[in-house]
């Protein structure tokens, strides 16, 4: 069996945070290209307008996790996990934190991706990392300009990366 059949056992998860719709948009990309099931993050408490602006701020700010609805899936019945928040004010998105702070137990091995506006990618991937308690398999940072483009090819490299570590697990096995 190859590398690439290997994967498509294996099972994957793609989690995201979406204030915007961009992180999302991402997220369907690299789960559609890896064949992995798909949940976002929900907030319990909308964040639209400059309040819900002003407060998503502060809180990434101030390292004050969001407050989230239960998500469907559980990260343990999956062999690899992908995360994806937006970058906020240099820091992770609230509600990705308040995830990964419930559920870090439960990650085997992961990949994380961010979108940015600006800067701080690498720090937030850096804070995503050290929250869930495990190096990743691959990272992503996808700029806004990038959002307008194909992201087939923005997102290729990191699929490849996500695949190949997803084969060594089939599914159902546990690693750490």
């Amino acid at each position: 069996m190859s590398q690439a059949q290997e994967a498509i056992v294996a099972r994957i998860l793609v989690i995201d945070y979406s204030r915007s719709g961009n992180t999302h948009k991402v997220a369907q990309a690299i789960a559609g290209a890896c064949g992995a099931d798909l949940e976002q993050i929900r907030d319990a408490k909308p964040r639209r307008g400059l309040w819900g602006w002003i407060r998503s701020g502060r809180e990434a700010i101030r390292a004050i996790p969001g407050e989230i609805r239960s998500p469907r899936s559980d990260p343990a019945d999956y062999d690899l996990v992908v995360l994806g928040s937006p970058v906020w004010a240099s820091h992770v998105s609230s509600p990705m934190r308040a995830y990964l702070g419930e559920r870090s137990g439960a990650l085997t091995r992961i990949a994380l991706f961010v979108t940015e506006g600006g800067s701080g990618g690498p720090k937030v991937l850096a804070e995503m990392s050290a929250l869930a308690g495990r190096q990743p398999v691959a990272t992503l940072e996808v700029r806004a300009k990038e959002l307008g483009g194909d992201l087939r090819s923005t997102i290729k490299s990191f699929v490849a990366h996500v695949l190949e570590a997803a084969a060594r697990a089939p599914a159902g096995s546990s690693t750490s």
